[in-house]
């Protein structure tokens, strides 16, 4: 990963080939105490894992993808997770008909190149267990 500080408080994170999509953000958060920020991107990634939560079983359905997938859209936020950076994304993918995608990226790793953008904020908020939900949720 190469990464490149693009103003006052934006940074850019390039994943390489092979970059572990969840790991690569939320150590680049660790490194320098980000504790809360918005993520954005696009590029490709490999064999993602998608998933979608039901909140009448309260539980995710995952969907492993095989193959190299166009990244259209990238959205996601961190926070704290049991005192650590925990990256939650959500993407749309392609596949090679231009068929798309989309839901809670479970897992991926970047194909041929992954460009993020990472704003983050001075806060320090967390995220845990809602009853009400049946996720972690941010503590507001």
């Amino acid at each position: 990963m190469k990464t490149a500080k693009l103003d006052d408080q934006v940074y850019g994170l390039m994943l390489e080939p092979g970059d572990d999509i969840h790991s690569s953000i939320e150590s680049y958060c660790a490194r320098y105490d980000f504790a809360n920020a918005e993520v954005t991107g696009i590029g490709s990634v490999d064999s993602p894992t998608l998933a979608h939560y039901s909140m009448v079983t309260r539980k995710f359905t995952d969907r492993p993808f095989e193959g190299i997938f166009e990244i259209a859209s990238f959205i996601g936020n961190v926070s704290l997770v049991d005192g650590k950076p925990f990256a939650h994304i959500h993407v749309t993918v392609s596949d090679i008909d231009m068929t798309a995608h989309s839901g809670h990226l479970v897992k991926g790793r970047c194909s041929a190149t992954l460009e993020l953008i990472l704003r983050p904020f001075s806060s320090r908020y967390t995220k845990s267990d809602s009853e009400a939900v049946g996720l972690k949720v941010w503590d507001f």
